[in-house]
């Protein structure tokens, strides 16, 4: 008898969880900068974000009846709170991470049957939630190694809402994560280190991530040619949304050609929507909609390739 299972075995021969394993160890520098530039609120940013999805999850899936003690622990919980957490600006309350992390599991993840099913990336959708339902609440970047004990920021917002300016920042700057950004997806270099450990690893397809990167440097180069791209690119997060989320093998397309447009339609939608959103939104929403739509986007790769192998053979005879 063959067992059928979730996504992201439909993808890979390991199973869930030494993928989300890895996924953690590869997020493990970044959690590192976030604490070493923004303290102890960093630190326990990230524990909470990370044992209250899993605390949803477990609750969500004991309650719907799908919870079994005698599988393995899920990991991909961690993984959603991880990622989740280092999206966030540094003074961010817990309530609204709270909510977002309590959106995350139950909307976009238990609602449609747990790990492996969702549609959505969890961690997305709970961003791109709060952004929506607390615009003013997510403007807390606050200058690295300021208040480095602080822990006020956790019960109420003590940052005054600014936007960033990263115009006058220097390559090191740019390259250490120097600058005021989110809490630990905004040092570029520490994303791409993540990729290459994943890509040793076997548990990342480069389809979507390198054709999103490509994509929006060139189209943000023709539709900002005043702009500096290089500090656009190493100061906005891009990479690490390119690694953690376009790279996701549950909810991004498994095929080449797929992963590829899926790549480039987020980076068109990127650049349509920046003038007009904020930067978490311009980055996250194009993910989301690129989620939605990744079923479909395999299904047309798949359906021509299947065409193009039939044209070969009557070609052939």
């Amino acid at each position: 008898m063959i067992k059928r299972t979730l996504a992201p075995f439909i993808h890979t021969e390991k199973n869930a969880p030494y993928i989300y394993l890895t996924i953690i160890a590869a997020l493990v520098p970044a959690c590192c900068y976030a604490v070493f530039y923004y303290g102890i609120r960093a630190a326990l940013m990230i524990l909470l974000c990370a044992v209250s999805f899993v605390i949803c999850d477990v609750i969500c899936s004991k309650a719907s009846s799908r919870y079994n003690s005698s599988e393995y622990f899920d990991l991909s919980s961690i993984v959603s709170g991880l990622v989740f957490a280092l999206l966030l600006p540094p003074d961010t309350p817990v309530y609204m991470a709270l909510a977002g992390v309590l959106f995350g599991s139950v909307i976009t993840k238990q609602i449609f049957g747990g790990a492996g099913s969702n549609i959505i990336n969890p961690a997305a959708g709970a961003r791109l939630f709060i952004e929506m339902v607390f615009p003013s609440g997510m403007c807390g970047y606050t200058e690295p190694r300021a208040n480095w004990f602080g822990i006020e920021s956790l019960i109420s917002s003590t940052a005054v809402p600014v936007i960033p300016d990263h115009s006058e920042l220097s390559v090191i700057e740019l390259l250490s994560g120097n600058f005021p950004g989110m809490l630990g997806a905004s040092c570029a270099v520490l994303a791409v280190l993540g990729a290459v450990f994943l890509l040793m690893r076997g548990n990342l397809r480069l389809y979507a991530p390198l054709s999103y990167i490509i994509s929006l440097s060139v189209l943000y180069y023709v539709m900002n040619p005043e702009s500096n791209l290089i500090t656009f690119m190493l100061s906005s997060g891009v990479f690490f949304i390119a690694v953690f989320m376009l790279g996701d093998m549950t909810t991004m397309p498994s095929r080449f050609a797929a992963g590829a447009f899926a790549g480039l339609v987020c980076a068109v939608l990127t650049v349509v929507l920046l003038p007009y959103v904020s930067l978490a939104t311009a980055l996250i929403a194009p993910v989301v909609s690129v989620n939605l739509m990744s079923f479909v986007m395999d299904f047309f790769s798949k359906t021509l390739t299947r065409r193009t192998k039939q044209s070969r053979e009557v070609d052939v005879l």
